[in-house]
């Protein structure tokens, strides 16, 4: 049975061109195009397609207007297809908060060549969109107020690693949300998103924490209370110098920079005992084996739970493997990781999983 989809888009050029990307696969089938976002919901009430792939700039109602709507009333999954990822990804980020499962960014210049260079990607996030529970994308667990907690006798020698692909933008903004201002260890995060992303992405997280937010540079400190962003199109890890750990930043030629598996590798090699990797949502299988680093170097390791997962890929990968102590639900994780170091302050004999 193919994947329907209904392809949103003001152009007749792209609508075109999109069907025509599509439908190059078999398994894909779609079966409406609308031209705004009035016409994609009566075109939803009508069609029920499994996925819709959105340009956010339309006449009438927008994408960011629409997709909301379709969130409201009959939650599916939505692949955002538009130029103005290129152009600083502020309204992409928008989109992906409010429930939209990935994005596709279209090349700003029009020859055909040229666009036709996003098929692959397109088919493969469509495909991937059309596995989504609908009611993962619906809401996020909603928000708690976090008190302070005394972390008293937690050194500030350790590091949480968080990795996190496809809906990894969503969860790590709730997850950030229920992490406490005085918490002591430092908080590195590598979350698959282009390089124009990047800034407006940590920005954003950083209007909903009481932690420190910044996307690392070339040996900054890693220090308590603060959250460095890995920037997109490079490696980031950490070194140790003359008592101070440091990020190093690498070019790269590797399918997915930053790549979390680097990352938590470095931490491993680092930290040791005292690391902490988290893996949340994602397609594929970055971060399971550098998981499995962490955990053979006495660190602790944590999953995000299929329950909660928009794409259950690479958690599922370290599940499988052996290389997780926690697998949780997205909404359990931030109190999972207060324990950790609850205990860590209880055991002496590095026994503190």
């Amino acid at each position: 049975m193919a994947i329907t989809v209904l392809v949103v888009d003001d152009s007749a050029f792209m609508r075109q061109l999109i069907k025509q990307m599509l439908e190059s696969d078999p398994a894909i089938k779609v079966i409406a195009v609308a031209t705004d976002g009035i016409d994609a919901l009566n075109k939803i009430e009508f069609f029920r397609p499994q996925v819709v792939t959105l340009d956010l700039e339309m006449p009438r109602m927008d994408g960011l207007t629409m997709l909301a709507e379709v969130m409201r009333k009959h939650p599916l999954p939505v692949v955002v297809v538009s130029s103005i990822a290129a152009e600083g990804g502020e309204q992409t980020l928008q989109a992906l908060e409010l429930g939209a499962v990935d994005f596709v960014t279209k090349p700003v210049a029009k020859p055909s060549q040229e666009l036709w260079q996003i098929q692959d990607e397109l088919v493969l996030k469509v495909k991937a969109a059309a596995g989504v529970r609908p009611d993962l994308i619906k809401q996020l667990p909603v928000t708690k107020p976090v008190p302070e907690k005394a972390f008293a006798g937690v050194p500030s020698t350790g590091i949480v690693a968080v990795g996190a692909s496809t809906g990894g933008p969503r969860a790590l903004r709730y997850l950030l949300s229920q992490i406490p201002a005085d918490f002591p260890w430092g908080i590195i995060i590598a979350q698959h998103i282009p390089v124009e992303f990047t800034q407006s992405f940590a920005s954003r997280l950083g209007a909903l924490t009481s932690l420190r937010v910044k996307v690392a540079a070339e040996d900054d400190e890693v220090r308590s209370g603060q959250v460095l962003v890995a920037p997109s199109g490079l490696q980031t890890g950490v070194v140790k110098e003359d008592g101070k750990t440091r990020i190093k930043l690498e070019q790269s030629d590797a399918i997915y920079r930053p790549s979390i598996d680097y990352l938590f590798n470095s931490v491993a090699a680092v930290y040791k005992e005292n690391t902490v990797g988290v893996l949340l949502t994602g397609m594929g299988a970055d971060g399971a084996y550098g998981l499995k680093v962490i955990q053979e170097a006495g660190g602790v390791t944590i999953a995000e739970a299929e329950a909660s997962c928009v794409i259950y890929g690479m958690p599922r990968v370290a599940a499988e493997i052996g290389a997780v102590h926690h697998q949780l639900p997205l909404e359990e994780i931030p109190n999972c990781l207060s324990t950790v170091l609850d205990r860590y302050t209880q055991n002496s004999n590095g026994s503190w999983r």
